[in-house]
């Protein structure tokens, strides 16, 4: 069994002190318990199995069992939390892949989330957040990252105390994975100010492969002179 998929969630741990992402936050802590278990089950199976103690194995081999299930069913409720906030990004043809980016960085990520901020509940002034642009060249360094991290900038909502907090907690619901910043809030309600900060995480599924060569760059094979 392998746990490399978990890699695309370590955000969640700066995501969990914060304010936001505690819908994902929550299967992070789900998971990692179940990992452990399964670590501690494999090492105990493993012991019993050269002890040859007929008791001692089937009972390993139940708790391991147990261990995988549970894995299991933790990892199916990830995954589909990650589907469901993730762009699919493959970087192992890093041409491909830049253009992948280059969609989602350009056309979707943007208009995505200025419409998603939009909350008929608080007063919203119009939201334009900045994207950095992305990278031209397909070996740039970006696409070999586990995580790509987009810091938005900051916006502000206006409203009384319930609708606010609300309007910080419906960032659970974007269909990308959005960490809100502490919240600074002024004045009184029901005309409350709240300003927080967004950063957007997006993990590709795969790294990047094959570096290509470039016109103008040296040929990497070939013999010696």
């Amino acid at each position: 069994m392998s746990f490399s998929k978990l890699k695309k969630i370590h955000v969640i741990i700066i995501g969990s002190v914060l304010c936001v992402a505690v819908g994902v936050a929550i299967f992070f802590l789900m998971i990692k318990p179940q990992i452990e278990a399964y670590k501690v089950a494999k090492a105990r199976y493993d012991k019993a199995v050269v002890k040859g103690n007929e008791q001692s194995k089937q009972k390993a081999k139940s708790d391991l069992a147990k261990a995988m299930m549970d894995f299991s069913i933790a990892q199916a409720k990830l995954d589909a939390q990650m589907a469901k906030r993730m762009p699919s990004l493959d970087f192992s043809r890093r041409d491909i892949g830049m253009l992948a980016l280059w969609n989602e960085q350009i056309k979707t990520l943007g208009p995505l989330l200025e419409e998603f901020a939009k909350d008929k509940n608080v007063r919203v002034p119009n939201v334009r957040f900045q994207i950095q642009p992305p990278p031209a060249n397909p070996n740039d360094p970006v696409f070999d990252q586990d995580v790509l991290i987009f810091p938005l900038g900051s916006i502000s909502v206006q409203g009384s105390f319930k609708p606010i907090m609300d309007n910080i907690k419906r960032w659970n619901n974007c269909s990308r994975l959005v960490m809100v910043g502490p919240p600074a809030l002024g004045g009184t309600s029901p005309q409350l100010t709240a300003a927080y900060s967004l950063t957007c995480y997006i993990f590709p599924r795969a790294k990047g492969g094959s570096k290509i060569q470039m016109a103008g760059e040296p040929s990497t094979s070939g013999s010696n002179p």
